[in-house]
């Protein structure tokens, strides 16, 4: 009886693994340069973003915002260091984002915001669920070898 299962080899892994490198580091750069222009704005516009999320915390936006960018540098960092820094660090900054998307949700259904607050978190929600999902599945492409 011969074996019709497909065979994977060397090459096919590399193949795979020389597509999804690059577009894992692109997806975590895109996710820094998100989090350096996001936080940034909340950083420097607490108030007037904080008349749009209708929260009546300008200070707790503020510091949302400067917790931002470090998160930033680490997407960066690993989207620009070596392939074993991007296996093993691309995990935590997946829990991150989905940890963002958690919270977001949270603190809509528990009423912190306006109608014009709430779509603007759901949306930035929906754009951090779209970076976690991506990196998610090209990590675990990378991870596949």
């Amino acid at each position: 009886m011969t074996d019709t299962r497909p065979r994977t080899s060397t090459h096919d892994i590399a193949t795979k693994e020389h597509h999804c490198e690059p577009k894992l580091r692109r997806v975590l750069r895109l996710n820094a340069a998100n989090c350096v222009v996001s936080g940034t704005a909340l950083a420097v516009a607490a108030g007037p973003i904080d008349d749009l999320l209708d929260t009546g915390h300008p200070g707790w936006i503020r510091l949302v915002g400067l917790g931002l960018l470090p998160f930033a540098a680490l997407c960066w960092w690993v989207a620009a260091g070596p392939l074993q820094r991007l296996r093993s660090v691309t995990p935590f900054i997946v829990v991150g984002d989905v940890n963002w998307v958690i919270a977001s949700l949270v603190t809509v259904l528990l009423g912190w915001y306006s109608g014009g607050g709430i779509v603007a978190v759901l949306l930035m929600a929906v754009v951090v669920d779209t970076f976690a999902v991506l990196q998610f599945v090209g990590w675990r492409r990378l991870r596949q070898r």
